[in-house]
């Protein structure tokens, strides 16, 4: 596992990518538990909303990350690929989730909103858009540009489908 969790770092350092990912369907599901465990207790630490609509705001969210990559894989030709991707998006999404963590402790125990601490998230939440433009440039074989244009791509369709389905989250936020 401690290899594993290297790997997942050194793809967020930009250092691997998907390919280099081990091709183990099974771990997939393993780490979609463990990303799922880690999203309830992040939904247990803020406040603004219910820790339900929050957990379905990241499953709506990851859903549809895994489910546009299968299909823009599939369009080029490479749903082969797929399960190593879908690994090194989780991964990703794992690794700085964990970091997030104290940033959002530091923020519950102050009892307001620190705009230092809400500023060291949003680099995080930055980075994780790089990163996941990196994994689609390596996955899709396409180019920096297009990587990040469909990690943008992404989130603007995550916003735009929960601001129509759970309006109160984009209020909130």
């Amino acid at each position: 596992m401690n290899a594993l969790i290297r790997l997942f770092v050194r793809v967020c350092l930009f250092r691997n990518g998907p390919q280099d990912m081990p091709y183990a369907p099974p771990l997939v599901g393993v780490l979609l538990f463990l990303w799922l465990l880690v999203q309830l207790l992040s939904a247990t630490l803020q406040t603004s909303l219910s820790p339900g609509r929050m957990l379905a705001v990241q499953l709506l969210s990851m859903g549809l990350l895994l489910a546009g990559t299968a299909m823009l894989l599939a369009f080029k030709n490479l749903s082969r690929r797929w399960t190593q991707t879908a690994m090194a998006l989780i991964g990703v999404d794992l690794v700085l989730s964990v970091l997030a963590l104290p940033l959002m402790l530091l923020n519950l125990f102050a009892g307001q909103h620190s705009p230092f601490i809400d500023g060291l998230y949003m680099m995080l939440v930055s980075w994780q858009m790089a990163v996941q433009s990196f994994v689609f440039h390596r996955a899709l074989k396409v180019s920096p540009f297009l990587g990040l244009g469909l990690a943008f791509g992404f989130l603007v369709l995550t916003f735009l489908i929960i601001g129509a389905w759970m309006p109160e989250v984009v209020r909130a936020a």
